[in-house]
C-alpha cells in the first residue's frame, strides 16, 4: 500500500446510497495517518427510498440535500470522490497479450469487448495490470477491467455539477472496500470475504493478500428484508427496524426459550422471518466463495468475513455468519485508524465504509 500525503489535495468521500448519503472529509495527520475533519449521514426522504421510486424523483431529492449541506458547510472541499455499484457495473479479470500500459490503453476496447455484456460504445472502461501469468506456456498480462454504463456516470456528473461539485475520482464499491480494509487490517497472507449490506445492494468482495480477486453486487439489501417482513406484519417499517436492531436474529436455544417464557412472540416471529430471508443472501455469498476457489484451484480457507453497511444493525448478524460459514466474522470499523473519530457513534460507523474509503482515495490507491 503506497501512501503519499503530498500527492493530492483532499476531497470529500461522498457515498450516495439508496437510503442515506454518507459524507466524510479527512485531512492528513502524519505519514499514513489521517484525521477526521467532517462526517455526516443524510437520510433520503421516505418517499424516495423504495425500489419503485422514479429516478428523477430520487435525483431531485439528492440534489436538494447536497446543495443544502455544501452551502451550509463552506469549509467542505468542492471536489468529491464518488463510487458506483449494481447492475450497471461489470468487473472482469482477463488475461491479455503482454503489452505496455500505453499500448493497452489504445487497444483496451477491442481486447475486452468479448468479456463485457454491454455494447462497448455505451460504457466507460478502466483497467489495471495486476501482474503476469503463464498460460499454456505463453506470458500474459493479468488485467482487471471495470466497465460502467455511460448513462450512470454521466447522470452522476451532471448531478454534481448542479451542486457546483467536481468529481475528482469515480470508483467502484468493490475496490473502495479493498482500500478501506487494507488501511485498517493486515491482509498479507489472508483471504478476506468483505460483505457490504446496503439498502438495495450487497457488495461481496474476496480479497487475497490485499488484492480483490472476485467481486459481485447482489440485488439483495435491507429494504428487501424490511419490505418482506412488513407484508406479514401489521406494523410500519421503522417499527420493524427497531425489532431488528434490538432483537434481530435469535439464534441459541437458550435465548429462544427465554423469549418464549417472556411471551415475546413478535420478536421470535421477526427473527424467524429474518432467518428465511437471509438464506438467499447466504446462498449467494457461498456461490461467490465457491467461484473464487474454483478459479484458484486450491483450498486455503477463508481467514475472516468482515461485514459493513446498514445491514450491520441486525443484532447477532456476525454470529449468524460465523455459524453459516464456520469462520470468524466481525463488523468493519472504517474509522479504526482515523484520528478524532471518537465523535462518530458506534452504531453508525459500519455505514461509512464506502465514504471513508473514498475520502482516502487521493492518498491511497
Amino acid at each position: 500500500m503506497q501512501v503519499n500525503i503530498f500527492r493530492k489535495k483532499s476531497c470529500v468521500g461522498l457515498d450516495i446510497g439508496s437510503k442515506n448519503i454518507k459524507l466524510v472529509s479527512l485531512i492528513p495527520a502524519s505519514q499514513k495517518k489521517f484525521r477526521l475533519k467532517n462526517f455526516q449521514i443524510l437520510p433520503l426522504p421516505d418517499d424516495v427510498v423504495q425500489l419503485d421510486t422514479l429516478p428523477e424523483n430520487k435525483l431531485s431529492a439528492i440534489l436538494s440535500i447536497l446543495n443544502d449541506v455544501f452551502s451550509k458547510n463552506k469549509k467542505l472541499a468542492k471536489t468529491v470522490a464518488i463510487s458506483v455499484a449494481g447492475s450497471s457495473v461489470v468487473i472482469r479479470y482477463v488475461k491479455l497479450p503482454i503489452m505496455t500500459k500505453e499500448e493497452l490503453e489504445r487497444s483496451i476496447s477491442i481486447e475486452v469487448e468479448p468479456f463485457i455484456p454491454f455494447p462497448i460504445n455505451e460504457v466507460y472502461l478502466s483497467f489495471d495490470i495486476t501482474g503476469e501469468v503463464i498460460e499454456e506456456g505463453i506470458r500474459k498480462n493479468e488485467v482487471v477491467v471495470a466497465a460502467v454504463k455511460k448513462e450512470v456516470v454521466d447522470t452522476l456528473i451532471s448531478l454534481l455539477s448542479k451542486c457546483d461539485l467536481t468529481p475528482a475520482f469515480i470508483d467502484v464499491d468493490s475496490f473502495v472496500l479493498e482500500r478501506i480494509l487494507n488501511y485498517n487490517y493486515e491482509l498479507k497472507g489472508n483471504i478476506i470475504c468483505a460483505v457490504n449490506i446496503g439498502a438495495n445492494i450487497t457488495t461481496v468482495t474476496i480479497i487475497e493478500d490485499g488484492v480483490t480477486r472476485v467481486c459481485r453486487d447482489l440485488t439483495i439489501g435491507m429494504n428487501n428484508f424490511l419490505n418482506e417482513i412488513q407484508k406479514t406484519k401489521q406494523m410500519g417499517l421503522s417499527e420493524i427496524l427497531e425489532y431488528i436492531k434490538n432483537d434481530g436474529l435469535i439464534l441459541s436455544d437458550e435465548e429462544k426459550e427465554q423469549y418464549l417464557m417472556q411471551n415475546k412472540k413478535t420478536e421470535l416471529s421477526i427473527s424467524k422471518d429474518l432467518n428465511v430471508l437471509l438464506k438467499d443472501l447466504i446462498t449467494e455469498v457461498h456461490k461467490i466463495i465457491d467461484f473464487y476457489y474454483f478459479q484458484k484451484g486450491e483450498q486455503k480457507p477463508l481467514s475472516k468475513i468482515i461485514l459493513s453497511g446498514g445491514g450491520c444493525v441486525i443484532r447477532n448478524l456476525t454470529s449468524y455468519f460465523s455459524n453459516e460459514f464456520k469462520v470468524e466474522t466481525e463488523v468493519l470499523d472504517p474509522f479504526k485508524n482515523i484520528e478524532n473519530s471518537d465523535i462518530v457513534p458506534q452504531e453508525i460507523r459500519p455505514l461509512f465504509a464506502i465514504s471513508v474509503g473514498l475520502a482516502l482515495k487521493p492518498y491511497i490507491f
